[in-house]
């Protein structure tokens, strides 16, 4: 019989985080005391259902990290890196010398990929964020980071590209499933990774770790934030 971890990305991330409780007593200690000291970053869409748990049962506040995947010109489903929200960049650059893209389809791909990232902070009501508001929420802090799940892992490679930016004190990356090689992609690059269930497989897909699993749209992303009492309004 196929066990399926969670039930949804809501109690996936209230598992999370009572796993690392129970992992780290010295951090639950501390998180008790000085909350402010703490703060997650949920990767959209998926990753904020997850934050909403998550930060449920540690009492602590979260914001968006927008990530999206720079497109392959003629196959918009791949990408061949991925931007942040404060216009970090991080390439895949092993896939970029197979891929013979000339230097203008590069620049063109990454400037609409900064072009949607601009949208999606309008949406959220976020467009006036700078890098002073970021340095404010992370220096000198512990950081969490939450995704649904890791597939190849570029995604949140530019999350902690990003966020090494800002000098928190530790990057720690908690996501409710992953693949085993791409959990090690991250070993040197942070300082502890949760993940409940690690998939020992070259063939993974995150939506086979949920029991209820649909793609969020943006809508309903919108709606749990409006209405959370831990997203960072």
């Amino acid at each position: 019989m196929k066990v399926i971890p969670y039930e949804s990305r809501f109690s996936a991330g209230e598992i999370v985080a009572n796993l690392l409780i129970r992992k780290n007593q010295n951090m639950h200690e501390e998180l008790i005391k000085n909350s402010d000291n703490y703060i997650a970053f949920a990767i959209p869409n998926g990753g904020v259902p997850v934050a909403e748990g998550f930060c449920s049962v540690l009492k602590i506040r979260y914001d968006l990290l927008i990530v999206r995947k720079i497109k392959i010109p003629y196959n918009p489903e791949a990408g061949f890196g991925s931007i942040t929200t404060d216009g970090t960049i991080i390439l895949n650059n092993r896939l970029l010398s197979q891929l013979h893209l000339n230097p203008a389809q590069v620049d063109d791909a990454i400037n609409l990929t900064k072009k949607e990232i601009k949208e999606r902070l309008k949406f959220y009501d976020k467009e006036s964020i700078s890098n002073k508001d970021y340095k404010n929420k992370i220096y000198e802090k512990t950081v969490f980071l939450l995704d649904d799940g890791l597939a190849s892992g570029y995604t949140m490679l530019a999350a902690v590209k990003m966020i090494n930016n800002y000098n928190p004190i530790k990057i720690i990356i908690t996501v409710p499933t992953a693949p085993l090689h791409t959990i090690k992609l991250f070993e040197d690059k942070v300082d502890f990774i949760e993940c409940p269930n690690v998939r020992r497989t070259t063939w993974f897909a995150v939506a086979d770790a949920y029991k209820h699993w649909y793609d969020i749209p943006e809508s309903e992303v919108k709606e749990i934030i409006q209405k959370s009492h831990y997203y960072y309004h």
